[in-house]
């Protein structure tokens, strides 16, 4: 896969929501360096749903926080939506992250002293949307994970799966071209982890484009594809859902 300055024009027709070319992620220190990820190419369609498997130390978590520009590849080419994203300044990267890009993550990371209302509106705020409509896209995400009677609530009167799900409707209020999933059901009992994974799935029956992590092969098999990570190497997909 090459790709030249032509595809990254018309970037909003293009069906490809990510395009991974050769990336490398190399981590040095005084005494070795250590190659994370090496020679990855992996593209993601729209509407696509795609799980990455691999055990401790294989490149997921780094590979997932070069989808969501949180860090940086030493080599290779990354498109998102079309736009070239790999070597954009901090700035640039965080604008990028904050108009396009949806997180869900295994420790909810919502802020304690806001209500759930709040913490969904936070990132809208941040984007600068008009009080009105970031009111009603708060009320529509929370009434879509099943919180709308909660939106008054602190995180601290949540349960474990309450808060996912709220985390869920902060990642999609937005509309965001590509929804991270970091372990979404690591800190969930069994119930609670199927009811989030039963939201995804609705959400992704919706139109939402997924990169999931996951260590429940029972969670992965819901996903149209899964991509398997050995040393930082992609392996032959183990399934297609």
């Amino acid at each position: 896969m090459t790709m030249t300055t032509s595809q990254t024009l018309g970037a909003t027709s293009l069906p490809c929501i990510v395009q991974l070319e050769g990336i490398g992620k190399v981590f040095a220190t005084d005494e070795i360096d250590t190659h994370a990820l090496q020679d990855v190419s992996l593209e993601v369609q729209r509407g696509d749903w795609v799980s990455i498997e691999g055990p401790s130390g294989s490149g997921k978590s780094t590979l997932l926080s070069i989808l969501g520009l949180l860090d940086t590849p030493s080599s290779g080419h990354y498109l998102l939506a079309g736009t070239p994203v790999s070597a954009l300044g901090v700035d640039a990267r965080a604008d990028v992250r904050l108009q396009q890009i949806g997180f869900i993550f295994q420790q909810f990371n919502l802020i304690t002293d806001l209500t759930v209302g709040e913490n969904v509106a936070l990132p809208l705020t941040y984007r600068g949307i008009a009080p009105a409509e970031r009111e009603a896209r708060v009320a529509d995400a929370l009434e879509r994970v099943g919180l709308a009677h909660r939106a008054n609530h602190y995180p601290s009167q949540l349960s474990g799966g309450q808060q996912q799900r709220a985390a869920v409707a902060r990642a999609v209020a937005g509309d965001p071209v590509l929804l991270l999933a970091d372990e979404p059901t690591g800190n969930l009992d069994s119930a609670s982890g199927d009811a989030v994974m039963t939201l995804l799935s609705e959400l992704h029956a919706d139109g939402a484009t997924l990169v999931m992590v996951t260590h429940d092969a029972r969670y992965a098999s819901r996903a149209h594809r899964t991509i398997s990570l050995f040393d930082g190497r992609i392996g032959e997909p183990v399934g297609t859902g």
